[in-house]
């Protein structure tokens, strides 16, 4: 119940109502913006969710990729990611589609033979209890996934925008928009 604290209304609760921004997002990138992310990754995405709670600030993310990233480049969540993850409302869905890590290993090459490796050791995942999360094996896109349906949840209904490669920025300290960006 801890999505309809102010009384039941029908719908999906993780849709926010439009607003700002929001009400009618250009599907084209305006000429002046408040804040532009450069790269889908982890850090842009984040960033780009955090700020699609603002109605008020034009924010656009950009991506050179044509399209969202397909396969992950880094699939290990830190459980401390986790709980930002839950921040956004996404952590236990994330944990059930997510292989958790319970035990890992750590090879080096063999003194006897270095064309072959060896364990070395073997640990305990989170022996410490650093964090109520576990540590996670998901794919990467699906995180991005995940950031990426909050920000289209978001009342600024945010998208990322592919196909725009970063080329330049030129300060110009002046103006209202004091920063000119070539894409």
């Amino acid at each position: 119940m801890q999505f309809h604290h102010h009384g039941y209304v029908s719908g999906d609760p993780r849709v926010q109502p439009a607003a700002g921004v929001g009400i009618s997002r250009p599907a084209e990138l305006p000429d002046e913006i408040d804040v532009l992310i450069v790269g889908t990754g982890p850090a842009g995405m984040l960033t780009a969710a955090q700020l699609s709670q603002f109605p008020g600030v034009t924010t656009r993310i950009i991506e050179r990729r044509p399209g969202r990233l397909a396969i992950g480049q880094a699939d290990g969540i830190q459980a401390r990611s986790v709980e930002t993850f839950q921040a956004f409302g996404f952590a236990e869905r994330i944990i059930a589609e997510a292989y958790r890590i319970t035990e890992m290993a750590f090879w080096k090459p063999d003194p006897a033979d270095p064309a072959r490796i060896v364990r070395t050791a073997r640990a305990v995942d989170d022996a410490a209890g650093v964090s109520e999360f576990p540590h996670l094996i998901v794919n990467q896109a699906r995180v991005l996934d995940y950031f990426a349906e909050f920000m289209a949840n978001s009342p600024t209904r945010m998208s990322p925008d592919y196909g725009f490669e970063f080329l330049s920025l030129e300060v110009i300290n002046e103006g209202e928009y004091p920063v000119s960006v070539t894409l």
